[in-house]
């Protein structure tokens, strides 16, 4: 733990840190990860590929950005998160002007390994790196703050996408993004991210901060259990959502219950990071994880219990943002207790590489078990991952939590 617990005050005093870089966050997800969701019929349609290629496009993403994420995150930890995220924010920026012009496959295919490449650099990774250096002490409330300004990419960035689809067409609108990336994040990364002069009282500032000194084999234990514990509830985080709608559908509900259950998913992950930020200050990072992870095998069983059930239907979901919201908090603040600032990107570099295969499988195996076997197979594995992940959560927890510094 820190030496003096922040307070709800300091959460203002980092809003001047937090809130450029939740801007480019935000850009930087909703014109990638999330743009097939809303573009897919265009990109179909357009480029002559099958719907399953254009959602592929994320798979390539994630393991393009698994295979870079070591490298770039010791690039990070030794230089910096300044240049770094400049380029990253240039790569996406090269990446829709590709995108912009593909007739096929194979410049569909480019344009998300250019933002492969792009996204250790620019996008969570990097960023929470960047709080972590910019927020000294105060890094972990600095890194939940970044993630709940940077929840509302998709909300912005849907129907944003969408109207500009309809007045200019994908294309046009690729360029747009691109001229987003060049003109507001770049600028933005190479102003937020100079180096500050601390100043008397700026409990802000970057201030030396304990660096957890773990022997090799404790370290190399943390990083395993952490892969494991992360990969397996990230499995559930990213498979479950895309088959939500039709799991509820499945189990009797009405299309229009299930489409108003599952947009509660997003204000619930929205909440639970706000919860973090306001009342995790005086619990161990670690031990949040272990609560984050008990709420999400409680929520998936809850429709098998009572399918037709519309108030455990709404709990699930609700459930499952709140976990799932709080898990990101957690996965990005946790290396940093551990590991410390100075290692901090090339950890979370390491640990990206098995979690991005892991996420990458997640919505084609969810995809495969709903097809094939039903609502609730699906819902039993993802309650059989998610115990994995909260019993090898808790072996870290109770090994670590000595050694944690956030």
């Amino acid at each position: 733990m820190t030496d003096a617990l922040p307070s709800p005050a300091d959460s203002v005093r980092l809003l001047p840190l937090a809130a450029p870089l939740a801007v480019t966050q935000m850009i930087g997800w909703g014109t990638t990860f999330w743009l097939p969701a809303v573009m897919v019929g265009p990109l179909t349609r357009d480029l002559g590929i099958a719907p399953e290629a254009v959602f592929g496009g994320i798979t390539v993403m994630l393991l393009v950005g698994a295979a870079a994420a070591p490298r770039f995150g010791r690039i990070i930890d030794r230089s910096g998160s300044r240049w770094p995220m400049a380029c990253g924010s240039l790569v996406f920026a090269t990446a829709l002007a590709v995108l912009s012009q593909a007739t096929g496959l194979a410049g569909y295919v480019a344009a998300w390994m250019l933002i492969g490449l792009g996204t250790p650099l620019a996008l969570t990774q990097a960023a929470a790196a960047a709080m972590s250096q910019l927020a000294g002490p105060r890094a972990r409330q600095g890194i939940g703050l970044l993630m709940l300004l940077g929840g509302f990419s998709s909300s912005i960035f849907w129907p944003l996408s969408a109207f500009l689809d309809a007045q200019i067409g994908w294309r046009a609108m690729c360029l747009v993004f691109a001229a987003l990336h060049v003109l507001v994040c770049v600028p933005i990364h190479l102003v937020a991210l100079r180096p500050r002069a601390p100043r008397d009282g700026d409990s802000t500032s970057p201030r030396p901060v304990a660096t957890p000194s773990l022997a090799p084999e404790r370290r190399r234990s943390a990083f395993t259990l952490m892969a494991v514990a992360f990969s397996l509830a990230g499995f559930v985080s990213w498979g479950l959502p895309l088959q939500i709608v039709e799991i509820l559908k499945a189990y009797g509900h009405t299309v229009a219950f299930a489409i108003f259950a599952g947009s509660l998913m997003g204000p619930a992950q929205v909440i639970s990071r706000l919860g973090e930020i306001v009342f995790g200050r005086s619990t161990g990072i670690l031990t949040v994880g272990v609560v984050t992870s008990a709420i999400m095998p409680i929520a998936v069983v809850l429709p098998i219990l009572s399918p037709a059930s519309a108030g455990l239907a709404t709990a699930f979901v609700i459930g499952y943002g709140m976990s799932a919201g709080a898990m990101t908090v957690v996965r990005s603040v946790a290396p940093l207790a551990l590991f410390g600032k100075d290692a901090y990107a090339t950890m979370t570099g390491w640990l990206t590489l098995p979690q991005n295969i892991v996420f990458a499988l997640a919505p084609m195996a969810f995809a495969f078990v709903m097809r094939t076997a039903g609502p609730t197979a699906t819902l039993a594995m993802s309650c059989g991952a998610a115990l994995i992940a909260l019993g090898t959560m808790a072996m870290l927890e109770r090994r670590f939590r000595n050694d944690a510094v956030a």
